[in-house]
């Protein structure tokens, strides 16, 4: 599984490497603890300063966690990095390309999860989407619970993929849409149509009719598209901390 390390330069990023391999290779699954400091020492043949600085690494990349006491575990696969790393990325955006940026992303994932809905949701999957709008319909007076959830309702679509890429792919995406979306719900019509179109996609979601559901989805993101156009046409920049630019 490792190879002693024999190179000087950046020895514990080579640690680093080939431990996060054995990890993606599942040799070490979520919940395991990696070998003690003294095993890695005796395998990889660098000092304890090396691993700990090796170990320290995988922990910031959130690939493992270190207690004290206890040793390293490898932890569930997050998407908070993930999250933490696109919303740096939004606050630097001067030209508002992030937004036909978020609309290409937000189709990639979601149109395709709608499709794998249609097929794959459990009558469980089904009881709670229909839930969550559900909850989106007595909430239409209140942008913020509005939206909140509204992304539960995409939250749990992606779920119902059976896939757990899905889910983990969308997470980020949704934390950064929330504070917008509350600002976006705030137009007259708007909540009433986006009710609209999902009831549209849950409709062909319980009829199994994928190319359907992918489409219905496809018209709701086209709308949300048309209207963070709007949005931004009104010279109202957004914040996606909640609050407009003065």
């Amino acid at each position: 599984m490792y190879q002693r390390v024999i190179r000087q330069p950046q020895m514990y990023e080579e640690v680093a490497r080939q431990i996060e391999a054995a990890i993606l290779n599942e040799q070490h699954r979520p919940g395991d603890q990696l070998p003690s400091e003294r095993e890695l020492i005796g395998r990889l043949g660098v000092s304890r300063a090396v691993i700990r600085e090796s170990l320290k690494v995988l922990a910031e990349k959130g690939l493992i966690e270190v207690k004290p006491g206890k040793g390293a575990f490898v932890r569930e696969p997050e998407s908070a990095s993930a999250a933490s790393a696109l919303k740096l990325y939004l606050r630097r955006q001067r030209n508002g390309s992030f937004s036909q940026n978020l609309v290409e992303v937000r189709e990639m994932i979601e149109e395709q999860a709608a499709s794998l809905a249609a097929t794959r949701a459990t009558a469980e999957d089904i009881a709670k989407l229909e839930a969550a709008l559900a909850e989106m319909e007595a909430e239409k007076e209140n942008a913020a619970r509005f939206a909140q959830a509204d992304l539960r309702f995409h939250l749990l679509l992606a779920e119902a993929t059976r896939n757990e890429l899905f889910p983990l792919l969308l997470h980020p995406v949704t934390d950064l849409l929330l504070d917008l979306m509350a600002q976006l719900s705030t137009a007259p019509t708007a909540p009433e149509q986006a009710l609209w179109h999902h009831r549209q996609i849950l409709r062909h979601i319980k009829s199994g009719a994928a190319a359907q559901a992918r489409q219905a989805m496809h018209s709701h993101l086209s709308q949300f598209a048309k209207r963070l156009k709007k949005y931004q046409a009104a010279q109202r920049p957004i914040n996606i901390n909640g609050k407009n630019s003065e």
